[in-house]
């Protein structure tokens, strides 16, 4: 149902349907506008959910953004079909279409536009994903960039130490190094993504997975989210789980 509902958003969003490449330019979408979810996927780098919130539509999309200086026509494809783009502002373009997986879109989406051979760049600006669940999980990857009003959200401060706070209950030690949950969520490289430790918390308990401070940082800001609560259930589902956007506004579920 889902997927149904998914290609039918994008059919009465997108405009006519063309035939694929109509235009001799082309750009392929490498993955601009995501983030890494820590888990072999990825999660917007932007959301916005809600119209009233500044979304392009109610309910789960994505706003695709085409760059191409001097085009006056593009067309885009993806797993929507082919659909004309609409120019926005000179050598701009764009697409709403429905919600696809992330993880499975690099690669899979061109875009094709007439004038000059230029850099063009095809990115997802920003989009909603969809919400179904009670249990919660907002990844690591979203509360690195999510706005101040998420965290005003969950009343949590950026500078809140970890030690005290996600340890012991969902981290089981202390870190040798007390930092904040901001540091622990931005760090360059793996620093805090090495094996997980089992916090008293039950949630991290076996069989639910144990928790290294990344992801424990995540399954404790997730907890303060008003009306929910972490859940290792759908720990991996992270286009689903999180109820909230980057701007911290509810989606609707």
């Amino acid at each position: 149902m889902l997927i149904a509902a998914t290609f039918a958003l994008a059919g009465l969003i997108g405009g006519g349907v063309l035939a694929a490449g109509a235009y001799a330019n082309s750009v392929t979408y490498t993955g601009q506008g995501l983030i890494a979810d820590d888990f072999g996927g990825y999660d917007l780098q932007t959301e916005i959910c809600g119209v009233a919130n500044g979304a392009e539509v109610d309910g789960p999309y994505l706003l695709w953004v085409l760059t191409a200086t001097k085009a006056k026509n593009a067309d885009i494809t993806g797993p929507w079909g082919t659909a004309t783009m609409t120019k926005s502002a000179n050598g701009t373009f764009k697409y709403v279409s429905g919600w696809f997986d992330p993880s499975g879109l690099p690669g899979n989406v061109t875009a094709t536009y007439d004038g000059a051979l230029k850099n063009a760049q095809l990115v997802i600006s920003h989009g909603c994903r969809p919400f179904r669940t009670q249990g919660a999980w907002c990844s690591p990857g979203f509360w690195g960039h999510a706005d101040d009003a998420a965290w005003a959200l969950i009343g949590v401060s950026k500078d809140l130490p970890f030690n005290g706070n996600v340890s012991t209950a969902f981290y089981g030690q202390d870190l040798s190094l007390d930092v904040s949950v901001f540091t622990v969520l931005t760090a360059s490289g793996g620093t805090y993504k090495g094996p997980g430790i089992a916090g008293t918390d039950p949630r991290t308990q076996p069989p639910n997975p144990a928790l290294n401070p990344f992801n424990a940082t995540g399954a404790f800001l997730t907890d303060h989210i008003p009306g929910f609560a972490y859940d290792p259930t759908v720990l991996n589902n992270t286009t689903e789980a999180c109820p909230i956007d980057s701007h911290g506004n509810f989606k609707t579920p």
